[in-house]
């Protein structure tokens, strides 16, 4: 974090005053906190000083929102929990729920670590990385607070004023109720941001580090105001291109994808109006084939075309479909590139499709006062697939485990490690479809085993 301004001692002594005793200021503390009284998240926060009030506080300004939910099934259909990747593909300076929580109890002193991970959460749903823009020539304060009444959100930047549920350490946290609040954010035009070093990069954007996942930078290259969140307790200010989120819940989002073998497959969805678009991938060892259906209605049948593709032309044709939805073309770039990887680099079969934005609004309501004269939310949703040829595939793999061959043992692990974060759900369908007594043991064990990973790796984090 940079520190603020110098400015009058009077002044901040007043200001971090008046920041501490407020009680909406404490909501989402720890345990000692857990019986007072949670904030309601809906309550605009009105703390301002005489300058900021004269302000404009009219609807001229632009909102623009990007994400995805991510989520597994078998080759029925039928969805199956799966363990989300941890906070390994962020920056440090992101922020979770133990370290809020801390920052919140004793603001001037460094960072917590909580025990509860979220790597230990069995989900079916995934939401990755929402990023809010803000568009406005003239300065001005926006309170802005998220809700995610099914499930849970575990990292975000910048810093919020508040959250719930409140953080409990050593108590498994709830996949329901959870809500974010940054308050009052300053959306700041280009005349009040700083100028580019000399080495090209903004000084008060906090940098991602070498060594770490650039995705998080990724989103940044869009045409978006820098946004402001000033903490008097801590006399420090944290400013970003965006507001971050991300979470996890159990719940079942609108749609259904069936595999019948053989490159078919049928896709439904239950909501009240067609969707946009679809689009039907399989990445197999660099290999890209994909199909992209237009208007949607409740059923659809599709399938993978014989002949392969490029990463490319799946990107300009993503890039396109997000377009149409509303987004800025820059934002739309910055999304791809910041999912391509996973989106058109991980193993697998999957479906991407744009969701309704009533239920991105039904899922997530984003409050904003006031209210932007525009609002765009673009979620997407990937649906991981298995088809019946991959799951005959796994549960031969399994079999073949205890190969009296090692070469073919090792071959086996390494197939079997290609299915990284989705291992679990994959492992979870065959010992549950296979008529092989031996491969369901040698599942249940393998799964045991991936738990077990898991918790020690949490232990030492």
């Amino acid at each position: 974090m940079r520190k603020m301004p110098i400015i009058g001692l009077a002044t901040v002594a007043a200001m971090a005053l008046m920041f501490l005793l407020n009680p909406l200021t404490r909501a989402g503390d720890a345990a000692k906190d857990a019986g007072a009284k949670q904030a309601d998240p809906k309550q605009p926060i009105s703390l301002l000083s005489e300058a900021d009030k004269k302000l404009p506080r009219d609807n001229n300004y632009i909102v623009h929102e990007w994400g995805t939910f991510t989520s597994f099934a078998g080759s029925n259909g039928v969805s199956l929990d799966f363990r989300p990747l941890a906070d390994e593909d962020l920056p440090k300076f992101v922020m979770d729920r133990p370290r809020q929580a801390a920052l919140n109890q004793r603001r001037d002193i460094a960072y917590a670590k909580g025990v509860t991970g979220k790597g230990l959460v069995l989900s079916k749903q995934r939401m990755e990385t929402p990023v809010t823009y803000f568009y406005t020539d003239q300065e001005r304060i926006v309170d802005v607070t998220v809700e995610f009444p099914h499930g849970l959100l575990t990292e975000f930047f910048p810093p919020v004023r508040q959250f719930g549920p409140a953080f409990k350490p050593d108590v498994r946290e709830p996949l329901t109720g959870s809500w974010l609040r940054w308050g009052n954010i300053r959306l700041l035009p280009k005349s009040k941001q700083a100028p580019l070093n000399e080495k090209g990069v903004d000084p008060y954007l906090r940098q991602v580090e070498p060594g770490e996942n650039p995705h998080y930078a990724y989103a940044r290259e869009t045409d978006s105001n820098q946004i402001q969140i000033d903490d008097p307790a801590s006399m420090t200010t944290s400013r970003e291109k965006f507001l971050f989120y991300r979470g996890v819940g159990n719940f079942d989002l609108p749609v259904r994808v069936t595999a019948s073998g053989g490159d078919r497959f049928t896709f439904t969805h239950s909501g009240k109006t067609p969707l946009h678009y679809a689009f039907l991938v399989q990445i197999d060892h660099g290999v890209v084939r994909f199909a992209r259906y237009d208007q949607i209605p409740q059923s659809i049948d599709m399938m993978l075309p014989s002949q392969p593709s490029t990463l490319d032309a799946l990107s300009d044709e993503m890039i396109r479909a997000l377009v149409s939805d509303g987004l800025f073309d820059k934002e739309a770039r910055a999304m791809v590139k910041t999912w391509k990887s996973s989106w058109f680099g991980e193993q697998g079969t999957r479906v991407l499709y744009g969701l309704a934005q009533g239920d991105t609004d039904a899922l997530l309501p984003l409050h904003l006062s006031p209210a932007p004269k525009e609002i765009v939310r673009v979620m997407i949703g990937r649906l991981e697939t298995l088809t019946p040829e991959q799951e005959s595939t796994i549960e031969s793999l399994v079999a073949h485990l205890g190969d009296d061959d090692p070469a073919i043992r090792t071959q086996t692990a390494v197939r079997l490690k290609e299915l990284g974060r989705f291992a679990e759900p994959a492992l979870t369908r065959v010992a549950a479809t296979s008529n092989d007594p031996e491969v369901q043991v040698k599942s249940q064990t393998l799964l045991r085993r991936i738990a077990a990973g898991k918790e020690q790796t949490d232990k030492r984090n």
